[in-house]
């Protein structure tokens, strides 16, 4: 059985995105500014020293 989002061209990632978008838009206000500030990420980049 396929998944009806894989059926759609679509990936998880890009289905499940989707879907917090529209969860978001669908908020009361005050829930709506609290969602949106769990949204925002962070992504920290380390690059490897190399030992010569």
């Amino acid at each position: 059985m396929v998944a009806y989002w894989r059926q759609a061209g679509l990936s998880y990632i890009r289905f499940s995105s989707i879907c917090a978008t529209a969860l978001r838009a669908a908020m009361k206000p005050q829930l709506k500014a609290e969602a949106m500030k769990a949204a925002e990420s962070s992504v920290k980049v380390y690059t490897a020293k190399v030992a010569t």
